[in-house]
């Protein structure tokens, strides 16, 4: 009789515990052991998810790769020159959500992210240089993210342009690429420069020429999908006065032709088939 009621009042105390704890109770699953020596699961590359057709200089993190330095942030990736005092390029997505209503302009200012030793290009550097401050990434296509936007004004996605560039041709593919995702798209861009036309103040490098490449696919679409009919616009526009007039559409060229001017491999991780298809192909033939 006493083993009973000793049974009994373990039941009630292991009752009066489960109570107590609430019904938070949770099942873990038991982590899954390795065996000694296996190798654990590689951590993505910095910037893969913006980088998803291969990162096109093979930029690294390394302070000493000071002209192919690597930044990744959530809303961009860069390579950044230090030589030339400007981005080698820009990368990055844009979905519906990206864009907004106008936000004010912040201010120009270094790039903290830029490790000591590097020089600080600033405001005053482009100052009676003749040339406009250009966006690679454009402001516009961050107005839906104050912090992301503010990212945009950093002197590494800054560029010096002809003022006849950066406000007709190329800030007219920005508006257009932007209404593509009015429309329903999502885009994937890369932006870039090559070519020394001046050095200005010692210290920051006028390219001859912007480029830009852009991957146009369905709202919701993988960009792993991407076929031979995707639609890619490739544009080299030259830095220079006396383009106000052109038409974006003129300065269409090929991948292949941006990628052997300015040294770059813009897909390199698609089959080799698929990488000569869309890079031969200009944009509207």
């Amino acid at each position: 009789m006493a083993g009973i009621h000793r049974i009994a009042l373990i039941m009630l105390v292991s009752a009066a515990v489960l109570s107590a704890a609430g019904c938070g109770f949770v099942y873990q699953r038991p982590t899954a052991e390795r065996a000694p020596g296996d190798t654990p699961p590689a951590a993505p590359a910095p910037g893969t998810g913006l980088l998803p057709f291969g990162n096109p200089t093979n930029a690294t993190a390394d302070p000493a790769n000071a002209d192919n330095y690597l930044i990744v942030r959530g809303s961009a990736v860069i390579s950044y020159n230090n030589s030339r005092g400007t981005a080698n390029w820009v990368a990055w997505r844009t979905r519906a959500r990206d864009l907004g209503e106008s936000i004010p302009r912040s201010m120009f200012e270094p790039d903290p992210a830029l490790p000591k030793g590097f020089r600080r290009i600033g405001y005053y550097d482009y100052s009676g240089s003749g040339y406009d401050r250009g966006h690679l990434l454009p402001s516009a296509d961050r107005f839906g993210n104050r912090e992301q936007n503010a990212e945009t004004f950093y002197l590494s996605n800054i560029v010096p342009q002809a003022g006849d560039l950066n406000q007709f041709p190329w800030n007219e593919l920005e508006s257009y690429a932007r209404s593509l995702v009015r429309r329903g798209s999502e885009l994937y861009t890369i932006a870039g420069v090559y070519g020394d036309q001046e050095r200005i103040k010692g210290k920051l490098t006028a390219p001859t020429n912007c480029w830009k490449v852009i991957v146009v696919f369905p709202r919701g679409q993988s960009v792993d999908s991407i076929t031979n009919i995707t639609r890619v616009i490739a544009v080299d526009m030259p830095n220079i006065e006396g383009i106000a007039d052109d038409r974006w559409q003129k300065y269409r060229t090929t991948v292949r032709a941006i990628e052997q001017k300015a040294g770059v491999d813009l897909f390199s991780t698609l089959p080799r088939d698929l990488q000569d298809r869309i890079e031969t192909r200009a944009d509207g033939n």
